[in-house]
């Protein structure tokens, strides 16, 4: 019996490098499908589980990618909502990973509990540059471990969006800052155990002037692996310590960000009926961490 991965994207054309790791991961055979809507996943999820026996479907899977987060969580909520009527013993198992955001968050935060080598809960949290799918993820996650999590854009209307979107959909508080020149982001850092850059690749966003003040600082990690990078100092490829902070380079999470990608992938061939959202790839990413 075949691995066979449906990989579902809002986009039109279905990301090339999701469909090499589907393959690269296991999967027999990748069916990409480009432009998929909310209303097309009841032909998805009907096509998947009425094809094979209940025995074998979990050599059937969908995986949901795209670059919009947005509209990739709407396909898996309506996903969700088709398997509802449907026995038990029709479910396929369904991941989602729009833009890698799932998985590189799940990665950056991983790395960074493993480099305190404690519990993070009570610790104050900055994503730099935190309003894009990445960092909201990472916000998210470090919310869920007890952590108080600010995010900071250079605009703040577009930071409190962001934050309130969290709260509605996720019931989590997130703080918006707004980092607009070297005291306010002074201000956003200098109570923070844990500080993570998650902006635009080859942009600083934290030079060493200002991280070396603030003895505070645990443990920095950027996912920017594009020089310059968006910390100042931080070793693209190694997690080392300098100035008494661990810095956790973009290449670092990277590698644990693949491991994560290719897991999930043979994990949706392991049982029928799981589905892998947030959490659950969060949990795949600490195990590997």
């Amino acid at each position: 019996m075949k691995k066979i991965l449906n990989y579902v994207s809002p986009e039109r054309i279905p990301s090339l490098f999701d469909l090499l790791v589907g393959y690269d991961s296991g999967a027999d055979i990748v069916i990409p499908y480009g432009n998929i809507a909310p209303a097309d996943m009841k032909d998805m999820v009907y096509g998947c589980v009425f094809t094979r026996k209940p025995d074998d479907l979990k050599n059937s899977a969908i995986f949901i990618g795209g670059h919009d987060v947005i509209k990739s969580e709407e396909l898996l909520d309506s996903a969700l909502n088709v398997f509802k009527p449907l026995p038990e013993f029709f479910r396929v198992s369904v991941a989602i990973d729009p833009d890698g955001a799932y998985t590189t968050a799940s990665a950056c935060i991983a790395r960074v509990k493993k480099a305190i080598d404690t519990r993070i809960k009570g610790m104050n949290a900055a994503i730099l540059a935190g309003t894009g799918p990445v960092g909201q993820k990472a916000a998210i996650l470090l919310a869920k471990e007890g952590c108080n999590v600010k995010i900071t854009s250079r605009n703040l209307e577009h930071a409190k969006l962001v934050c309130n979107s969290i709260k509605e959909k996720d019931n989590i508080e997130i703080a918006p800052i707004e980092v607009k020149d070297e005291k306010s982001l002074e201000d956003a850092v200098s109570d923070s155990e844990i500080v993570i850059s998650t902006g635009p690749e080859g942009v600083c966003l934290l030079p060493i002037t200002v991280w070396s003040k603030f003895r505070k600082i645990k443990v920095m990690a950027d996912v920017n692996a594009v020089p310059p990078y968006g910390i100042e100092g931080i070793d693209v490829q190694t997690t080392k310590e300098v100035k008494g902070k661990v810095l956790i380079g973009a290449l670092s999470v990277g590698s644990l960000k693949m491991k994560c990608h290719h897991e999930l992938v043979k994990k949706l061939f392991e049982e029928k009926g799981v589905i892998f959202d947030l959490d659950k790839v969060y949990g795949i990413a600490c195990k590997l961490a």
